[in-house]
């Protein structure tokens, strides 16, 4: 049997960190390498379960559980082909002594995983059998990208999470509380949700192990109580690695710091937007250390968190350590939006006020869906779920309901709830039929979900005109005049300084009135003036001849 159960550090004394390694073997035994307990004192020291590959989000998620002083199983799961270390530096072995936390871990390889119960060398068994009774159970697939493609095999990625859907089956038998699973952002939970898993075994017998479509179903035989904790680029190396280093490039003159460090600040958000579309990993960054931190705070019960509840966490820049407080106002503020249905909220239309609610939702509900739903965008729809018809729920409330056939029955997938009010109409997309597998909200808008949207703005505009609702009147600022600016003179007056009014216009003044004269007499066209030069006096007597 392919299973390791190797080290048990605890808060008793100085404890010199030693590399567990899973190595690729066919011995059933891999040997331990150091071997330690510890008992709680008080005997209310939480237990918490890790299943994950080596490194990453799992040796975070371990190492902050134990230094928040609980007891820590760690099961690593490693890739046949892949030898990795998982190693714990002394300051890491200091602090989780300091805390009075315990680690525990063991491992086994996928290919162990894999095989029936029947085999001989089948670890499944020994996954419940180790892991035991515990009060939370987290797991992830970080690291199952780094696994080793052999020649005639099939996708090594995929054998590498299926068998850690595998463990994570059998190690949820004996979990009683919180299960979290860590995903990344862009996983598609409705086409998990509609696959069968599958059947691994022998060619030649009937022994097969059964492999859980998704790692939420695989945790529980509820998924939608899973708590699904989602990520977007991971980034990061675990503070507890050897390898750690929270300076680029070692000590120089002018230190740089890592992502890490400067990268601590957290924002956490319901996975649905406001608008209804899920956030994609290729927008935003995550580190594995502020994951980790985040996991072991909603697996031990330090920060509120409901089950089923799905959110994403994303890194922004900050070099301070996240405290207490403020990872309390993150899931405090995502569980007040998702508690006002602002999570999932798809429309919002405001009005002055609507005299009757009931009569609005009521025309809604008979009027304006059944038309919209007769149109050719959405009666036209063949694949897939679509809106079938719409139903008065509640006070002021309409549901819309997706369905779809499957096996000659119909299942509900989703629903849009258009809830009318004194002051307006808001739309929130919500889950179907949890008893068929669609008990959470879809992370992806329902079919023809757009052209309702889109339809619900002419249907308010019908609302006014039709004296359903009246219409939000907007008060326009008057603006105001503004005074003239009195000119600014850079001369200082000695005293009071009158102004000259100035003299009106008058006819009789100008230059030549000033007594003004031209300086030489102009030339008047081109050709010259003839002078005729003045008679002589004393001669007139021969004028008159």
């Amino acid at each position: 049997m392919r299973i390791s159960f190797t080290v048990f550090l605890a808060a008793t004394c100085a404890i010199t960190s030693e590399a567990f390694t899973v190595p690729q073997s066919s011995t059933r035994n891999y040997g331990a390498s150091r071997w330690m307990s510890m008992s709680s004192e008080d005997g209310a020291q939480k237990s918490l379960v890790v299943i994950s590959p080596p490194g990453g989000v799992g040796e975070s998620t371990a190492v902050k559980a134990a230094s928040m002083g609980s007891s820590v199983r760690w099961f690593v799961v490693s890739d046949s082909s892949n030898s990795k270390k998982v190693t714990l530096s002394q300051e890491t072995l200091a602090a989780i002594a300091a805390a009075g936390g315990k680690v525990e871990l063991a491992g086994a390889d996928t290919e162990s995983l894999l095989l029936p119960v029947e085999d001989a060398q089948s670890a499944i068994g020994a996954v419940s059998q180790w892991c035991g009774a515990a009060d939370s159970l987290v797991c992830t697939f970080d690291g199952v990208e780094n696994a080793v493609r052999q020649e005639n095999a099939e996708d090594p990625v995929k054998r590498y999470m299926d068998s850690i859907k595998v463990a994570a089956k059998e190690a949820g038998r004996s979990v009683r509380g919180r299960k979290l699973a860590i995903l990344p952002a862009d996983t598609d939970d409705a086409a998990e949700e509609t696959k069968d898993g599958g059947l691994l075994g022998s060619l030649l017998g009937g022994k097969k192990v059964e492999i859980p479509a998704s790692l939420d179903g695989a945790m529980a035989a509820d998924a939608s109580k899973v708590v699904k904790l989602r990520h977007g680029e991971l980034f990061g190396v675990p503070e507890s690695s050897p390898d750690f280093s929270p300076l680029i490039g070692g000590p120089r003159r002018d230190p740089v710091l890592c992502e890490e460090y400067s990268m601590r600040s957290v924002r956490v958000d319901p996975t649905l937007s406001v608008s209804g579309n899920t956030l994609k990993s290729s927008n935003s960054r995550t580190s594995r250390l502020s994951v980790g931190e985040a996991a072991a705070r909603i697996a031990l019960g330090s920060v509120s968190a409901a089950d089923g509840l799905d959110v994403f966490l994303s890194s922004q820049s900050g070099r301070n350590e996240v405290p207490d407080e403020t990872w309390e106002e993150e899931f405090g503020r995502v569980e007040k939006m998702l508690s006002s249905g602002a999570g999932a909220q798809l429309f919002e239309a405001s009005f002055s006020s609507v005299p009757d609610v009931e009569r609005l939702a009521d025309w809604i509900a008979t009027k304006w869906a059944p038309a919209v739903l007769r149109t050719y965008e959405l009666a036209g729809i063949r694949i897939g779920a679509r809106p079938v018809y719409a139903v008065r729920a509640g006070d002021g409330r309409t549901e819309i309901v997706w369905q779809q056939l499957d096996n000659f029955e119909t299942a509900t997938v989703g629903k849009m709830i258009i809830q009318v009010s004194e002051n307006g109409i808001v739309a929130t997309r919500a889950p179907g039929d949890a008893s068929k597998g669609f008990g959470s909200i879809s992370r992806k808008p329902l079919n023809g979900e757009d052209v309702l949207v889109r339809t619900l703005a002419d249907a308010a505009s019908q609302a006014v005109e039709k004296g359903l609702a009246k219409k939000a009147v907007v008060e326009k600022q008057r603006s105001k005049k503004k005074a003239p600016v009195a000119p600014v003179s850079s001369v200082v007056a000695s005293g009071d300084v009158v102004a000259e009014a100035p003299s009106a216009p008058s006819l009789e003044s100008g230059p030549r009135q000033a007594g003004a004269r031209r300086s030489s007499q102009r030339d008047r066209g081109t050709r010259r003036r003839k002078l005729t030069p003045p008679p002589e006096q004393g001669d007139d007597s021969k004028s008159f001849q």
